[in-house]
């Protein structure tokens, strides 16, 4: 993908190439074409036969052991991509942030925070980033960073009601990702990598965006 604009004055060093970020992004991307065939294969195909048979004929025909075990595969499968390129977004910030601090009196640590607010709050602050143009895609790196943390924090993949109104509500605003009400919790489903997809493209634009300036 080109840049398609120019690049801000501070990142131009020789140390760093931005094609660094657009060839792991293109990684994810055939990593997800490359898996799906195996997934919609031997684990998807499974799942849907086993749902599409009658109630009295599943016990006599599976395991639901097996059966448990391919469905937490599959949700492993999405979850840990998730976290992947999450890591990959705070690492590619503070990349930026370590390339733009060379030329400034105030460096990353003496701003406050943590992870990618900490990285925004100094782009911003100190690099003069306007991030206005940026609103949207900032808005679902904050979801994805909900995600995140649920998976890395929590187990079974269960968004506790306990949790901020928040989080629970920027969860459910994910586009094909499957929030489903259970007692005390929800459960977070994918049902395939469309999510995943759409979140690699944001955080493509996003990073590309910070890299260079309008024209």
């Amino acid at each position: 993908m080109g840049l398609g604009r120019p690049i801000r004055t501070i990142f131009i060093t020789e140390d760093f190439h931005y094609s660094e970020i657009d060839f792991e992004l293109d990684s994810f991307i055939e990593f997800l074409d490359l898996t799906n065939q195996q997934i919609n294969e031997k684990v998807k195909k499974y799942l849907k036969e086993y749902n599409d048979t009658p109630d009295l004929a599943k016990d006599l025909n599976y395991d639901p052991i097996e059966i448990y075990i391919k469905q937490k595969n599959l949700q492993l499968y999405y979850s840990s991509i998730i976290v992947s390129i999450y890591s990959f977004l705070e690492q590619s910030l503070l990349r930026l942030c370590e390339v733009a601090e060379k030329n400034k009196r105030i460096k990353i640590d003496d701003i406050s925070g943590k992870g990618i607010f900490k990285f925004k709050r100094y782009l911003e602050k100190v690099i003069e980033i306007d991030f206005e143009e940026i609103n949207s895609e900032w808005n679902e790196i904050t979801k994805l960073n909900h995600l995140r943390n649920v998976f890395v924090h929590s187990s079974n993949y269960r968004l506790n009601k306990s949790e901020t109104k928040t989080r629970i509500n920027s969860i459910k605003e994910i586009k094909q990702l499957n929030v489903i009400e259970q007692g005390e919790y929800y459960r977070i489903e994918f049902t395939d990598d469309e999510s995943i997809r759409f979140f690699v493209k944001t955080i493509r634009t996003f990073l590309n965006k910070i890299y260079t300036s309008k024209q």
